[in-house]
């Protein structure tokens, strides 16, 4: 077991575990950070509404990111947390590796959790040539891109209409696809829809994306019966699952509402001591907004652990 009890350890290496792991050693904390596996945009053509880097390759911000957190002093290890626990007071132990990997253990006094979810994704032919160009899960970070195109909009539910009717920010080329599964969506939903001018179709499974493969540009929908759909994107609504149940580990309360990890207004989670920052808590998952979270929780850390005597 590794003998440093760090003040804080980071789980997750996105944009928020970033930010965090950035303002702590910068506040001159003993911080380590654990990065593991892709981030939910690694097949984005570039993300989109962050100031001062729009557009730039998701795997370019991470990498700037974590040249900036071990630039200031900040510690990244590549590397699994499967285990996380609370040891005493003020003291948490975080367990990596497992199975081939040799276990190893990390103590620190405060926990963030950056762990994100992953997206239920469309079990088609075609996906991932399009992932990320022309097929998308996220209208606040895509949308734009389609102003005036026809987009095909796959979910069930209420939550799908609603989803539909706010891509109608930027297109009224809107076509509703539930692959024979409408859910929750109702006769009143359904003529709200088309009532806007949105032809919805839930007789049909889309077996597979046909294009421009070159320039990975949606041009088709295929169904299991009918003739295809002309489209030049795709949003998918299938809802998402946290990448890991540390959070479950640890006791952390979850939102009544969306059935995230709860936070305070200073990123705490229900158990003292552990944050949470990004798309595992409640608020919008913008790379922005989880960059923002995890400073905030990084400068309430570092006021919870600034020594009695600098307090007022």
């Amino acid at each position: 077991m590794n003998q440093t009890l760090y003040d804080c350890i980071v789980i997750g290496a996105g944009p928020g575990g970033l930010s965090a792991s950035l303002f702590l050693a910068r506040f001159r904390l003993r911080v380590l950070t654990f990065h593991h596996n892709s981030p939910r945009n690694i097949y984005s053509h570039g993300v989109h509404g962050f100031l001062g880097h729009h557009n730039i390759l998701p795997t370019e911000l991470l990498e700037r990111g974590r040249q900036e957190v071990t630039m200031h002093g900040g510690l990244i290890i590549e590397g699994c947390v499967t285990k996380v626990e609370r040891i005493a007071d003020e003291h948490f132990r975080v367990t990596s590796g497992g199975g081939a990997i040799v276990e190893q253990s990390f103590d620190a006094r405060r926990i963030i959790l950056a762990t994100g979810l992953r997206d239920l994704t469309p079990d088609c032919q075609g996906f991932t040539d399009f992932y990320g160009a022309s097929v998308h899960h996220c209208p606040d970070c895509d949308g734009f891109e389609v102003t005036g195109k026809r987009v095909a909009v796959l979910g069930r539910g209420k939550e799908t209409v609603g989803f539909t009717m706010k891509m109608m920010t930027w297109t009224d080329k809107l076509t509703l696809i539930t692959n024979n599964d409408a859910g929750d969506m109702t006769d009143e939903h359904r003529a709200q829809l088309r009532g806007l001018g949105v032809e919805i179709i839930e007789d049909r499974t889309i077996t597979r994306l046909d294009g421009d493969m070159e320039n990975k540009a949606l041009q088709r929908v295929y169904f299991d019966a009918g003739e295809p759909l002309e489209c030049d994107a795709l949003f998918f609504n299938l809802g998402t699952e946290p990448a890991s149940d540390l959070h479950a580990q640890l006791g952390c309360r979850l939102d009544d509402e969306c059935g995230l990890v709860w936070v305070d207004d200073t990123q705490q989670t229900s158990v003292k001591g552990v944050y949470a920052a990004g798309d595992l808590t409640p608020h919008s998952q913008l790379a922005v907004v989880a960059a923002a979270e995890g400073a905030m929780a990084a400068i309430h850390i570092h006021k919870e652990l600034m020594p009695e005597e600098r307090q007022v």
